[in-house]
């Protein structure tokens, strides 16, 4: 009987990925392709990063699992350095961008005693219940209806309707600094930091959903950073934290952290010395490799080679996460780019091709995806 898993999207690709070295990636026939997908914007340090592959393998070595109830060495240093990157002050661990928004939603409603949280229109933010509740996106709330949620929506970038929805029974707002899976639109300038003003107006927490934009893959540290004047109260991290390792965090301000109590919420594995080893791994090659830099050389590169491309609209995004908008089903172009080697994503935008290139993607990959999109578009 197949599995859950051959449901998903990612499954319909017509053949079994076997191997992988850095942005390329071999199928079970021997044939490579260019990674653009990065697997669901995890691999940002792409496959087989050597200080990846050490820090498990010693970590493998020297301890492997223990209760989360004992502290270790490896735990400690891993926040301290994620709260140091993201610039937040605590942290907790857990295996999944959808558990840490559920984290998140669970610390806001207890801290603010209120129950209603304002979501963005094109947000998704997990497919668990409580997410799913605040995801607005697709079919993946209707599919599963009722959700478990007081949520309102509001068109995202729009501060106008933020301030008419967020009101004395509101917790949170949540939203994405970069609308992933809702087709790559970048918040407009000037929103989070209105965002963060209405919260405080209102006694509301501001929740920023950082799983797919974090851990230097828009170019940036975390993509809040481009507006400082909006530090969340809570930020959630996934994805590119563990290159493909299971892991995510719930960051907190000490603020936050002292309405919660030990053994209010827990995880068995989020904390797990093997995935403590992968954050530090990640965040010490982000840091050597100078990520955040090659990130931002990427973007530039694939804007310069793409945006005169006939049948390309536009180029949404930061640095490893952009939306390329064609004039036609972007579907039909991304079984093409398969076809000559590249393998991308999509997004509940039609004519949106989503590239998560890990941020070691060679500049010759760059003129491989100009000249097969080229292609692509020019046939008939």
């Amino acid at each position: 009987m197949p599995a859950l898993e051959t449901l998903s999207p990612a499954s319909l690709l017509p053949f079994a990925i076997e191997s992988g070295r850095g942005a390329r990636l071999t199928d079970d026939q021997g044939r490579s392709y260019w990674d653009y997908y990065g697997g669901h914007a995890v691999a940002l340090l792409g496959q087989g990063h050597p200080r990846w592959v050490e820090a498990i393998s010693a970590q493998a070595r020297r301890l492997s699992f223990v209760t989360t109830i004992a502290p270790t060495s490896v735990r400690d240093r891993a926040i301290d350095a994620l709260c140091t990157f993201a610039r937040m002050d605590r942290a907790f661990l857990v295996n999944s961008g959808a558990e840490a928004n559920e984290a998140a939603l669970k610390v806001a409603r207890k801290a603010t005693g209120r129950s209603t949280v304002v979501a963005m229109e094109r947000g998704f933010h997990g497919r668990t219940m409580a997410c799913l509740g605040v995801t607005e996106s697709g079919h993946y709330r209707a599919d599963h209806a009722p959700v478990h949620a007081d949520a309102r929506f509001v068109p995202f970038g729009d501060l106008d309707a933020l301030a008419a929805a967020v009101d004395g029974d509101v917790a949170a707002v949540i939203i994405e600094p970069i609308q992933g899976i809702g087709g790559v639109h970048e918040a407009p300038q000037g929103f989070l930091e209105g965002a963060r003003r209405i919260c405080d107006a209102n006694g509301a927490l501001l929740i920023l959903d950082e799983v797919q934009t974090g851990i230097g893959r828009t170019g940036e540290a975390m993509a809040w950073h481009r507006a400082p004047g909006c530090r969340p109260d809570l930020v959630t991290v996934g994805k590119s934290l563990g290159n493909g390792f299971p892991v995510a965090a719930l960051l907190l301000t000490e603020a936050m952290a002292d309405t919660t109590k030990p053994g209010e919420h827990g995880s068995t594995f989020g904390a797990a010395p093997l995935a403590c080893a992968a954050i530090l791994a990640v965040l010490e090659a982000i840091d050597a490799d100078d990520l955040l830099a090659r990130a931002r050389s990427i973007e530039a590169g694939i804007r310069a080679a793409l945006e005169d491309l006939p049948g390309v609209v536009a180029i949404r995004g930061r640095g490893c996460l952009l939306g390329v908008v064609l004039d036609r089903p972007a579907r039909d172009v991304a079984a093409a780019l398969l076809d000559a080697g590249l393998l991308v994503g999509g997004a509940n935008d039609p004519l949106c091709l989503r590239l998560c290139p890990p941020a070691v993607l060679p500049f010759e990959a760059i003129d491989a995806f100009a000249t097969a999109l080229s292609g692509a578009l020019e046939a008939p």
